[in-house]
């Protein structure tokens, strides 16, 4: 009997496409039950969980939300300043031969002066050097000038362009002919050529507005590319300069270095002009001029004597030795104060309280050994000059402090017992002795003393050890 197939059998269903899809949607919304056993939205989590928190638990909520936030904030800025070091190019110090070259360059197109030796530092501070940046009217017409020649070269069939030329820039020179200078001038005029043709009508970088902005920027690019021509004419053979470091990225980075110098100093020089137009102003400037002086000199002069002492306990102890690591901490050498008396200055030391006695003679040991090793008069007499810089002011300065980690037993214990914990705790002084001061004292004398004097102090010593062996036998 065979089998009949009924209409019942061949009813149409639901296809197996859509069955097996209805089947996964279902087996994904079982899985996503299972993961998150607890759907919500931000919502109802946040309507749920306020509704059950106290004032106070929510101003805690955003004090800890600030909180964050801050700590996010220092982190992107540390990665930020990470990555700009690590990006950044290493700019040649401003007393290299490349970096004077081209300071020297832009010096002579812009006709900046050398300070007069004969003139006074009032008289020099109220003299404008630097030239004045563009107007707004230059700024326009260099704007103007530049698109109107993107223009031209863009149509330059159209009769349009020909009938209405471009009008030259007339270009005012700034250039000193009485100038002292290590370049032919014939490379600055080559260089003002390209400016004005460019449609600059001086040389003179726009101070108040950043390096990378379309003036100072094509200026810096004119510049730098004539100085190379004057380098590759072999123009800047005087100032000897290292082929490895005349690499483009340097040649940038140094004249924007310079830019940014010289536009804080055409800042101050705006605001010293405007004082020398009256004569309460010329006496604030003065006043202004002395005082910057007197801590340029004192900066001067510490580093000085710090090298001296360092040089002198170099030579006695080695460069090894615990006593010059001791004095290689800046914060041990005290600085000078000026005591005007008569319209003439003093020098006087200022002594500093935590010092110990002992590391007081040591330091003034050390400043006459600078002096006794020099031979000749005049290296003597400034030697002295240096180092004797009269006596103790009266006043401590009570401003400093030791070094962190710096040895107990060099510290005056008087100033010791006056400190606060707290900043006995942040100093961390060291209790253990690596510098037997008392020893290094006894050396440096030695060191002062003649050859007779240490043959007899010598024979001294073994006379009386002999006698004490003598009395020890008996």
């Amino acid at each position: 009997m065979s089998c009949r197939i009924t209409s019942t059998q061949i009813t149409p269903g639901p296809s197996n496409s859509s069955g097996n899809k209805q089947r996964l949607d279902d087996e994904n919304q079982t899985n996503d039950d299972q993961n998150n056993p607890y759907p919500h939205t931000d919502s109802d989590d946040d309507d749920s969980s306020d509704g059950d928190l106290t004032q106070q638990d929510i101003l805690d909520r955003k004090r800890m939300k600030a909180a964050n936030l801050k700590v996010l904030t220092d982190i992107r800025h540390r990665d930020e300043g990470i990555g700009k070091i690590a990006g950044s190019h290493r700019v040649p110090k401003a007393a290299t031969p490349l970096a004077r070259a081209i300071q020297e360059f832009t010096r002579m197109l812009m006709g900046i002066p050398r300070k007069g030796r004969g003139s006074s530092a009032l008289e020099d501070a109220g003299v404008p050097k630097l030239p004045d940046p563009p107007s707004e009217e230059e700024r326009n017409a260099w704007q103007t000038r530049k698109q109107q020649k993107k223009v031209v070269e863009k149509d330059a069939a159209e009769m349009e362009a020909l009938k209405k030329p471009m009008e030259p820039v007339i270009f005012t020179s700034r250039m000193l002919s009485n100038a002292r200078t290590r370049y032919p001038y014939h490379f600055i005029s080559q260089c003002e050529a390209t400016l004005s043709m460019a449609g600059f009508p001086r040389c003179t970088f726009d101070w108040g507005a950043p390096y990378d902005s379309p003036w100072n920027s094509a200026t810096s690019t004119i510049i730098l590319s004539h100085w190379v021509k004057a380098y590759d004419a072999n123009g800047a053979k005087e100032f000897g300069i290292l082929v490895k470091d005349n690499t483009a990225a340097n040649r940038e980075e140094v004249l924007r270095r310079w830019c940014a110098g010289k536009a804080s100093g055409y800042c101050e020089q705006t605001r010293n002009c405007e004082l020398m137009k009256t004569p309460a102003g010329q006496k604030t400037l003065e006043e202004k001029i002395v005082r910057t002086q007197s801590v340029t000199n004192k900066r001067l002069n510490k580093t000085k004597i710090y090298d001296a002492r360092l040089e002198n306990a170099a030579r006695l102890f080695g460069r090894d030795s615990p006593e010059f690591m001791m004095l290689s901490h800046q914060d041990i050498h005290s600085d000078d104060e000026l005591v005007a008396t008569n319209s003439c200055g003093s020098r006087q030391k200022l002594r500093l309280e935590w010092r110990s006695s002992e590391l007081d003679t040591l330091i003034s040991l050390l400043d006459q050994a600078h002096w006794k090793r020099k031979r000749i008069p005049k290296d003597i007499r400034n030697a002295k000059q240096l180092v004797e810089r009269g006596v103790y002011a009266p006043d401590a300065d009570k401003d400093w402090f030791p070094p962190k980690g710096f040895q107990l037993s060099l510290i005056s214990p008087e100033w010791y017992d006056l400190q606060e914990g707290l900043r006995i705790e942040e100093l961390q002084l060291n209790e253990d002795n690596p510098v037997n001061i008392r020893q290094a004292i006894e050396d440096v004398m030695r060191s002062f003393r003649s050859r007779a004097n240490l043959a007899a102090e010598d024979a001294r010593q073994s006379g009386s050890n002999m006698m004490s062996a003598e009395n020890f036998c008996y």
